[in-house]
């Protein structure tokens, strides 16, 4: 039933990009939903580990959101570099994905620095990083980052 829906999303995407990629859509579709219909498909791609056509998509996507992303402390900016080294750690290119967790972090570390959102955002990077440093056997690395994540997090727990 799950892959159904995988298949039945991936026919629509699929579609969408088709028509926005040789304009016969009658809509016109903009950059920054032309970048939201790659990244949809990247991650269902990813999801059913699919590392190669999610990447191509993300190398598609990333360059687009980064010519049109005005400030540099976008969290926008931020997932979809993010989700693209997500995809290229679990392709197992985890120097190119600690290179994109970093980036990612900078600008999430940014936007709290702008207070347009919360340290739970480092969170996320924190722990994707360290995932992509243990991977890299950079333990020590790792568990600073994991560390640093847990720590945002439980600052952040309701009891």
């Amino acid at each position: 039933r799950e892959l159904a829906r995988y298949r039945e999303a991936e026919t629509v995407l699929t579609r969408c990009l088709n028509e926005a990629e040789t304009n016969s859509s009658a809509i016109e579709l903009d950059d920054e939903l032309y970048v939201r219909a790659l990244t949809a498909m990247a991650a269902l791609h990813q999801a059913r580990s699919n590392y190669d056509d999610a990447r191509k998509l993300y190398e598609k996507a990333v360059p687009i959101a980064r010519k049109i992303q005005e400030s540099g402390s976008s969290l926008w900016l931020a997932g979809n570099i993010a989700g693209y080294a997500e995809t290229l750690r679990k392709s197992g290119d985890l120097p190119q994905a600690e290179r994109h967790h970093r980036e990612a972090l900078e600008i999430r570390t940014r936007a709290v620095e702008e207070k347009s959102c919360t340290e739970l955002e480092l969170a996320v990077s924190y722990t994707q990083l360290g995932c992509t440093l243990a991977g890299m056997r950079r333990h020590s690395e790792a568990y600073q980052q994991h560390h640093r994540a847990l720590g945002l997090r439980y600052q952040y727990l309701d009891f």
